[in-house]
């Protein structure tokens, strides 16, 4: 299974200098359709979404997370977003247990 990132340009290419395919977008309209393209590929595990996009389409991404088993659907900070992300208590939502 691979990871796929859906985000800001410049975020899409860290990632994937990290190895995670990066799809960049520059309007909701382009995040809603890469993540419907996202949702149809067999191979992606994992689609880590840009909060900075993700929060335009909020009721579209909490409807997934509930419908969807695979890919999982996580929300990674984006450049806007306050840098400021408690780590811990993302990965314990994740894996639903406390560390």
């Amino acid at each position: 299974m691979k990871i796929l990132f859906i985000g800001d340009g410049t975020l899409s290419q860290g990632y994937s200098l990290s190895g995670v395919k990066g799809i960049p977008v520059s309007s909701k309209e382009d995040f809603l359709k890469s993540l419907e393209s996202a949702l149809k590929m067999d191979d992606v595990g994992v689609i880590l979404v840009d909060s900075d996009y993700s929060s335009m389409a909020r009721e579209v991404i909490s409807s997934l997370k509930i419908k969807q088993v695979l890919p999982v659907i996580i929300e990674v900070p984006g450049r806007k977003t306050s840098a400021e992300v408690d780590l811990k208590s993302i990965i314990s939502r994740m894996m639903g247990v406390k560390v």
